[in-house]
């Protein structure tokens, strides 16, 4: 074999290396193909833990009571109590919000509810109250809360969503808790959440929190949106899959009109703010055919 030869073969063998590595790739980010039925939703800013601030806390019934009012979107996180109930509370532990030593994990439903909310009348309320307020009037997103299990949380979702008539979607860092939801309900729109993991000290180096701010392990859950943090337009990994597939984003967690209009302009469809009053705020419409 004469050296042009050899080097056409050992090109030929690197472009088609170079394929399969990327056919991989796309295998592994792909979302679902369901943007259509996103579009809805595109239109909606999300209230973080809703409409909280001046006397009502994150994640209370009277900061989602807010939300309704103003016609936001609520987006709030769900977690397990000790005995199997849905509750609405960011944390693992009630520290932060509510000045106490203790895991939500290790407190009952009813125990929890008559927990106070830092200095407010509010008290830790279970996903089945919040639901009963909000009773379709604005969209709900919903955070899986990721660190209680892979399925359990999620599977106490899908029993607790069962009856809702209104408009939700939902959402997770874990992408095993969307695959629990995703195969016993194909219809629930989900989304995978994300930030740059590895500008976090405690995630430095660790392989699996590399994958999951590259999108890479979109294939275990095939999302319908992604859910990025606000500086996610720094990240390769998300403009290119969002060039590909036209895949809808949510900005999280945007605190200022300017911070809303340089994430719009990087792409992102919609936002998840808190600590401001967007302006020109579109109502959520159900669509002619779904009434």
């Amino acid at each position: 074999m004469t050296l042009p030869e050899i080097i056409l073969t050992v090109a030929a063998s690197l472009a088609g290396a170079c394929v399969l590595l990327f056919l991989l790739w796309l295998f592994l980010v792909a979302p679902r193909r369901t943007r259509e039925k996103m579009e809805k939703y595109k239109s909606v800013r999300f209230a973080h833990r809703g409409l909280h601030g001046e006397g009502a806390v994150e994640n209370s019934l009277t900061a989602f009571s807010r939300a309704c009012d103003a016609g936001f979107g609520i987006e709030l996180d769900v977690r397990l109590s000790s005995d199997g109930e849905l509750v609405v509370f960011h944390d693992a532990t009630l520290a932060r919000v509510c000045g106490r030593d203790e895991k939500v994990v290790d407190l009952t439903a009813d125990e929890l509810k008559k927990i106070p909310l830092g200095s407010t009348e509010d008290c830790i309320p279970t996903f089945r109250e919040v639901l009963s307020l909000v009773a379709g009037r604005v969209p709900l997103l919903v955070e899986i809360k990721k660190d209680v299990g892979e399925g359990a949380v999620a599977e106490r979702f899908l029993s607790e969503i069962a009856d809702y008539d209104g408009e939700y979607i939902a959402e997770s860092f874990n992408p095993f808790a969307l695959r629990t939801v995703r195969r016993a309900r194909p219809d629930i729109l989900l989304g995978i959440l994300s930030t740059e993991y590895t500008r976090n000290e405690k995630c430095k180096g660790k392989i699996f929190y590399r994958q999951l701010e590259r999108l890479r392990m979109n294939f275990l859950c095939r999302p319908d949106f992604i859910a990025y943090d606000k500086e996610g337009w720094r990240v390769t990994a998300l403009r290119l899959i969002r060039r590909l597939f036209k895949v809808p984003t949510l900005a999280w967690t945007v605190k200022s009109e300017d911070e809303e209009r340089l994430a719009r302009s990087c792409g992102f469809d919609s936002v998840i703010f808190e600590k401001y009053m967007p302006n020109n705020k579109q109502m959520f419409t159900k669509n002619e055919n779904e009434i």
